[in-house]
């Protein structure tokens, strides 16, 4: 995907209230594209795809666990339960890539989330 793409994606999400962090994967786990500077890891993102394609139970982002409550081939939706971290939702796009954002617990629900970035990625 291109930069200038991304950053088209990245203002649609922002359409709603409480997108914190926007991040592109590409299939092996590497950060492609990040909305800002904010921390995030070559090894956590990583990490993060895996538990994904893994379907593994939870996932962790900046040192918070995230219960994965919606896993499959297409999206991701994962919540920060007890913390108030918010949420992780994430969509394969169609290049292939992984786009995944942090949410606050603001204007949508996790699963409503999860619908939003898919529609974005696949605008």
């Amino acid at each position: 995907m291109e930069e200038q793409k991304f950053h088209s994606l990245v203002k649609a999400l922002n359409e709603h209230e409480g997108i914190e962090e926007v991040f592109l994967l590409n299939k092996d786990g590497s950060i492609i594209y990040k909305s800002g500077e904010f921390s995030l890891t070559d090894d956590e993102a990583k990490s993060i795809l895996s538990a994904w394609k893994e379907k593994e139970p939870s996932l962790s982002f900046q040192n918070f666990r995230f219960a994965i409550l919606k896993n499959d081939d297409l999206q991701l939706a994962a919540k920060n339960i007890g913390k108030g971290k918010g949420n992780i939702v994430g969509s394969i796009t169609r290049e292939g890539d992984y786009l995944i954002a942090h949410t606050r617990d603001e204007a949508l629900i996790l699963l409503e989330w999860s619908i939003f970035i898919n529609k974005v990625a696949w605008s």
